[in-house]
């Protein structure tokens, strides 16, 4: 077995045959669009058209017909069903500015025009509500769904097998909603060759990918994550590797920034910039007051239940108060259900002193798999995530919001670092970004990270994709 070999380390038949075409997923959401716009017209011709008048029967269908109409051609002319299957939130961003252009599209005339006013808010209104179901219906199928098809997510290759590549690999595999599955390494690195990094192999030096037709079908398409590495320049690599299309990582830490390309007469250059604060914080307040008080008055007979099971099954009160650091020298006590033995953490202290393997998975998670502290119903409350219930409290004074960055423990501040300048600028959240982004799988450098890119990147299309995928991850029960 030579190192040149491509069939010396795979098995290269599966690969292509197990992947859908790059076209794909906008083909399957062209339909999902399609079959959702089908119902809910025919829900309204259903339910509204029989109770309206003759002549306004006539109006209405036309209106029925403009509205759902205009939601996919809208959507076809923002490249909403030509758009890649990691680019989610993109869809979201597209998916809103395409409502709005419906919106000016229809109120314009509406102003315009008396007689045909009612026409053209009904036009609209089945219009907004296709825009909401069809998106609604994409992040179903894409979080629920295809995201457990390995036939979705598009092979590539990484190169640059460092610490970088490493980490966008295991980042891939842990996040299947990326869209993306590593198959293989390419690096100059000799000693790294037929050696496994992230659970991927390394295939050989870049050279490979052009020699070897075979290692070339091996993926759709390639990710430069550390350029370096090669030793030869970007615009030189882009142009040797076999793919049409390359993604180049620009860095780690950049992702809360806005960055647009411009071709500086051949030169490429990347304008990067700071977010703009918005008036978004005052409106998520008020839906954070609102939807805590609704959520606090109808779960109460639960809370109640639930608060008699722990009394029942172990010594000591049913709510627990932990003190969690809320920005600056700020402190709260952050409330939950409580699901450990009393005295846990002294308990915690002598395992972790007399398990060196325990006490390094704490180290790197801070939390670990099979904890003996936690109690009987402790752990359904865990699996269920019921045990964060009595936090509705906190968010309701002002202490926490629905959605933001982990409520971090004092102490754990050293390990947080220079982040926590970021972190500290918003209220911690009942849910956030790293709690459906693998949760318990994550290290807490990576939570660390993924806090601060929501923080930098925080906005009404981000909250909504993290309050749907925290409702799917509650229906799965996949808590800590």
């Amino acid at each position: 077995m030579s190192k040149s070999d491509p069939e010396a380390i795979f098995d290269l038949a599966p690969v292509k045959k197990a992947t859908l075409p790059p076209f794909g997923l906008g083909l399957v959401l062209a339909v999902s669009d399609g079959l959702v716009l089908a119902l809910l017209g025919w829900t309204f011709a259903s339910l509204v058209l029989p109770m309206t008048e003759p002549l306004a029967d006539d109006l209405a269908r036309r209106a029925l017909v403009t509205g759902l109409m205009l939601v996919p051609l809208v959507k076809s002319i923002f490249g909403i069903y030509s758009l890649g299957r990691c680019d989610l939130m993109e869809r979201g961003r597209r998916s809103l500015q395409g409502a709005l252009l419906c919106s000016a599209a229809l109120l314009v005339p509406y102003i315009a025009t008396e007689e045909m006013a009612a026409f053209f808010i009904l036009a609209l209104a089945l219009a907004l509500t296709g825009f909401v179901a069809t998106f609604l219906a994409d992040l179903l199928i894409v979080q629920s769904v295809l995201v457990g098809l390995p036939q979705w997510r598009t092979p590539v290759v990484i190169i640059g097998a460092g610490r970088q590549g490493a980490a966008l690999a295991e980042k891939l595999h842990r996040l299947p909603w990326l869209g993306m599955r590593p198959v293989c390494f390419f690096d100059e690195d000799e000693t790294l060759w037929h050696n496994t990094v992230a659970g991927v192999p390394v295939a050989g030096p870049v050279s490979l990918l052009k020699s070897s037709p075979a290692y070339a079908g091996l993926a759709h398409t390639a990710i430069i994550a550390e350029a370096g590495r090669t030793g030869a320049a970007l615009a030189d690599m882009v142009r040797q590797l076999p793919f049409r299309q390359v993604y180049c990582v620009v860095g780690e830490g950049t992702g809360g920034l806005e960055a647009q390309c411009h071709d500086f007469n051949g030169v490429l250059a990347l304008r990067l910039g700071k977010r703009q604060p918005s008036g978004y914080a005052t409106l998520r307040r008020a839906f954070d007051v609102a939807l805590s008080g609704m959520l606090l008055l109808m779960l109460a007979p639960l809370m109640g239940f639930i608060a008699l099971a722990i009394r029942l099954d172990s010594p000591g009160p049913a709510l627990f108060r932990q003190e969690r650091w809320a920005g600056g020298n700020r402190t709260f006590g952050c409330l939950k259900f409580r699901t450990m033995h009393l005295n846990a953490e002294a308990h915690l202290m002598r395992i972790l002193e007399s398990d060196p393997v325990l006490r390094a998975e704490y180290a790197t998670y801070h939390k670990l798999t099979v904890d003996p502290r936690i109690t009987r119903v402790g752990r359904l409350l865990r699996k269920t995530s019921l045990d964060e219930l009595p936090q509705l409290w906190n968010v309701l004074v002002g202490q926490m919001s629905l959605i933001g960055p982990r409520a971090y423990i004092p102490r754990e501040l050293p390990e947080v670092g220079e982040a926590a300048a970021v972190i500290g600028t918003v209220r911690p959240g009942l849910t956030g970004y790293w709690q459906v982004s693998g949760r318990h799988r994550t290290t807490f450098q990576e939570r660390v990270a993924m806090d601060v890119f929501y923080v930098q990147n925080t906005g009404l299309l981000f909250d909504l994709y993290i309050l749907v995928k925290t409702a799917f991850l509650l229906a799965k029960a996949d808590g800590s």
